[in-house]
């Protein structure tokens, strides 16, 4: 298990840019290595940002959301900054499980809103975006509210952890369904990423049985 107690700044020396301003990352340890800090800023949501996502009848109201920025380590092993929008209740929470992914150096490869593929979720899942609230249904099940749609769930690397319903269709449909084989971004049920959400009192959709959800996390554990 890595710890992301040091990190030298080799993006930085390489000539490369980062995603998030330096004044805000860089901090000397004591003997003197510059690391990288998890950064991460809770804020509410205005409709602007969700043009996609929310809008009148979905079954939270505006307000009761909050836009979270984070950190998250990348596939390229370098910091990058990320948005979820999550229910208030939970943000801290949220903040806190991915403090600790960071920590980790678990990989996520994109955090975006899923605003930035039009609410579409299967486009978001085939970008293998993390991502979070999306009024919408339960996939192949309609007229039932996905936990998205509270606000009170998370999908995490969709392309290495796939959405398999009981008739073997995996959603997206290139995504890795060897769970035997660690890859870059796999959640494990021993993992760092299972034992962050059990923190916060989160369930996992890999211990489902029948339909398996591997990128799911939710408050209520569906």
């Amino acid at each position: 298990m890595r710890r992301l107690w040091i990190l030298g700044v080799l993006s930085l020396l390489a000539g490369c840019r980062l995603l998030i301003p330096q004044s805000e990352l860089l901090a000397l340890t004591p003997d003197g290595v510059r690391v990288v800090q998890f950064t991460s800023d809770i804020s509410p949501v205005v409709p602007e940002q969700v043009p996609h996502s929310w809008r009148p009848g979905c079954p939270v109201p505006l307000e009761d959301l909050r836009l979270l920025s984070l950190t998250f380590w990348g596939f390229d092993d370098r910091a990058h900054q990320g948005e979820l929008v999550v229910k208030a209740e939970y943000a801290e929470g949220i903040v806190a499980v991915m403090r600790t992914l960071y920590a980790e150096q678990f990989p996520i490869q994109r955090m975006e809103l899923v605003d930035v593929f039009a609410g579409d979720d299967d486009a978001s899942m085939a970008a293998n975006n993390t991502s979070a609230f999306n009024c919408r249904e339960v996939s192949r099940r309609p007229g039932v509210w996905s936990q998205h749609a509270f606000g009170t769930a998370i999908d995490i690397n969709p392309v290495q952890n796939p959405y398999i319903l009981r008739d073997g269709t995996v959603l997206p449909p290139q995504a890795v369904t060897d769970r035997a084989t660690p890859v870059p971004g796999l959640i494990s049920a021993d993992g760092a990423v299972v034992r962050a959400f059990d923190e916060i009192g989160w369930g996992w959709g890999g211990n489902w049985t029948g339909v398996l959800d591997y990128q799911h996390f939710s408050a209520s554990g569906r």
